[in-house]
């Protein structure tokens, strides 16, 4: 009988951050079908993984993809009913998944369920939650430079809210969503196009495009994220991130 759950992490140069990740759903206690697609294949990091963890199904890529397509390698071996899009630097307790399933369950016109994040050091980790548009994002990039951008920065995660209880949004992060794997199937995953960034954004907005069910976020869903971010320090991350954001509004057009 098909697990319930399927998760799928993509390894790009991750080291042993990613054991920490596996052990998570390893110790969950609900079963969980787990593959790893490498976009990293020459490392031999997942045939080591393997050694540790015998039960995961690497789907090795011809090198490294991107996010989107990486995670969509997963679509013909999926017979679960949810599927977990998560990084491989991402932790939680080993209740999470099945309650997160169990709501899920409770709930059938929810497509997508996406988690608390925190920090390692116990602090939030404030992300998106409303769609993009040019003034939120700009907040990322100015907020230390006004409390106007501060303020939008604000509106664009929810940080100005105290949310106690679950509330539709019109985003998930792909760090970590839970969604109806027939809703990924649906959607054919996530849009190739995108190679790296707003992949997440593009998912959340034809789920709701074509009201294939609700986004909701629940605070007492819980998960530690590391998010060094490295990528985004560089100048060639920072162009790619620049390429996806541009194709976003080609696509979806251009709101302020």
């Amino acid at each position: 009988m098909p697990s319930p759950l399927s998760a799928c992490i993509v390894l790009y140069r991750c080291g042993d951050e990613v054991t920490d990740a596996l052990r998570c759903l390893e110790n969950s206690n609900i079963e969980v079908s787990v593959f790893l697609c490498d976009n990293s294949p020459e490392e031999l990091t997942a045939d080591k993984l393997q050694w540790s963890f015998p039960g995961v199904t690497v789907l090795p890529q011809k090198g490294n993809v991107g996010f989107g397509r990486a995670n969509n390698a997963v679509l013909p071996f999926l017979e679960s009913r949810y599927h977990l899009i998560m990084n491989p630097d991402v932790t939680f307790d080993p209740g999470l998944l099945s309650r997160m399933v169990s709501y899920m369950d409770s709930h059938p016109n929810i497509a997508i369920l996406t988690p608390r994040v925190m920090n390692e050091d116990g602090t939030e980790q404030f992300l998106p939650k409303k769609r993009i548009s040019v003034h939120y994002l700009l907040s990322g990039l100015l907020e230390s430079r006004g409390r106007l951008f501060r303020r939008w920065r604000e509106e664009f995660t929810l940080a100005d809210l105290v949310i106690r209880a679950p509330l539709p949004v019109e985003f998930a992060t792909g760090c970590f969503l839970l969604i109806r794997t027939q809703v990924f199937q649906k959607l054919q995953g996530f849009d190739p196009r995108f190679f790296l960034y707003q992949e997440d954004s593009d998912l959340s907005r034809r789920v709701l495009e074509q009201n294939l069910g609700s986004i909701v976020y629940h605070p007492e869903m819980v998960i530690t994220h590391r998010w060094a971010r490295e990528n985004t320090r560089t100048f060639r991350g920072r162009m790619r991130q620049i390429r996806s954001v541009c194709k976003y509004f080609l696509k979806w057009g251009i709101t302020w």
